[in-house]
């Protein structure tokens, strides 16, 4: 009876993690666009703590189809920091475009 106990732990346990929400297994988005804004000019630069946010944007928000679309890059980039509540307040809407002008579309 036991094995079958521990069968059943391990199994709900696998389906806990595979219907975890993606945002959470990602970066935070005001993170990146924290940091983001720092390296554009618009902030001071967050040093070491940003390297994750800047791994995060230049390869899981990076579209390839099959090679780098720089467009849709820059689209999908928008799009995830727009999910940040501070990033579309009237203030920081121009930080948002000029992260986007400047590395929406690098890979």
């Amino acid at each position: 009876m036991k094995l079958r106990a521990l069968f059943t732990t391990v199994a709900l346990g696998a389906a806990c993690l595979t219907i975890a929400p993606i945002h959470a297994q990602g970066v935070d988005p005001c993170t990146v666009y924290m940091c983001m804004a720092g390296i554009s000019g618009a902030g001071t630069s967050g040093g070491p703590a940003c390297i994750p946010s800047l791994t995060y944007w230049h390869t899981a928000l990076a579209v390839y189809s099959p090679y780098f679309n720089p467009p849709a890059s820059a689209a999908r980039r928008k799009a995830y920091l727009m999910t940040c509540p501070g990033a579309t307040t009237a203030t920081n809407a121009g930080v948002l475009s000029a992260i986007i002008a400047q590395w929406g579309s690098v890979p």
